[in-house]
């Protein structure tokens, strides 16, 4: 089972890991580290997330038990950091005094990485190692790779948005430093969506060979993930397992629901 980590410690880790001079121009000194184009959708994709999580971290911390005064000061960190991500920092030398790297290299990802654990008591994910994210991805292939050579006849349109929602994924795990599982579960919803819409369009499967080797694969892939990321270890039922993974991924993207879904679960 992955460890934990929270947004606090994600933005912490990026800031290290972006830390390193460099006289290139922001822009293509980042889309080199991140492996896509400059100013692709991929790399906007990547920056947005970046700053996504830390407006999440800005609202997070607006509700810790602070002092006003340290409060103040972290708010004044998190928006340093974003300033990194800028403008100003992607079209000059990353090293440039003021902008990017010289941002990165300060006090600020330490003062993030000290409000880790009163972060994670509120909202926390899963925090995969290179090994664990390689064995989904060639699980997400072969699932891949076999969905391409079968056909479903008038709902072929079903087994093309699970194409999609899981070329999606895979794209996003293999990105999962710098994306973070926000974003990269975020399209697992893509693939319970259109593995139910499967299910409703052959209430019985044994009609439908295909359909039910469809349905079969896809779900032994869903159920390896949530076991590989520690969600919904215990259910039994499959329709409530597909309920509980489609409300975690959202909760994973957005801590403002995580509330009601626990709520709604335990009733």
């Amino acid at each position: 089972m992955a460890t934990k980590t929270d947004p606090a410690r994600e933005i912490a880790d990026i800031c290290k890991r972006l830390a390193k001079p460099s006289e290139q121009p922001g822009d293509r000194h980042l889309a080199a580290i991140f492996g896509v184009n400059q100013w692709s959708r991929d790399f906007y994709e990547i920056v947005f997330s970046i700053s996504d999580r830390l407006e999440l971290l800005s609202k997070i911390v607006a509700e810790l038990d602070l002092d006003e005064d340290q409060r103040i000061e972290i708010s004044e960190h998190i928006a340093k950091v974003n300033s990194a991500f800028g403008r100003g920092s992607l079209l000059n030398a990353w090293n440039s005094q003021g902008t990017g790297a010289s941002i990165l290299r300060g006090p600020h990802a330490a003062a993030i990485s000290v409000l880790s654990g009163q972060v994670r008591a509120r909202i926390s994910y899963p925090k995969l190692d290179d090994a664990e994210a390689k064995e989904i991805i060639e699980l997400i292939d072969t699932l891949l790779s076999w969905l391409y050579d079968i056909q479903l006849g008038e709902q072929d349109f079903i087994r093309q948005a699970l194409i999609d929602g899981l070329q999606r994924c895979r794209t996003r795990m293999d990105r999962l430093n710098w994306l973070g599982w926000g974003y990269t579960v975020e399209s697992l919803r893509e693939v319970i969506g259109a593995y139910l819409a499967l299910e409703r369009g052959f209430p019985e499967p044994q009609d439908n060979t295909s359909a039910a080797a469809i349905l079969k694969k896809t779900w032994t892939v869903l159920k390896v993930i949530s076991d590989k990321i520690g969600m919904a270890g215990d259910v039994r039922d499959k329709g409530q397992f597909l309920i509980e993974m489609y409300g975690w991924c959202a909760v994973a993207r957005d801590s403002g629901i995580a509330g009601l879904i626990a709520s709604a679960l335990a009733k």
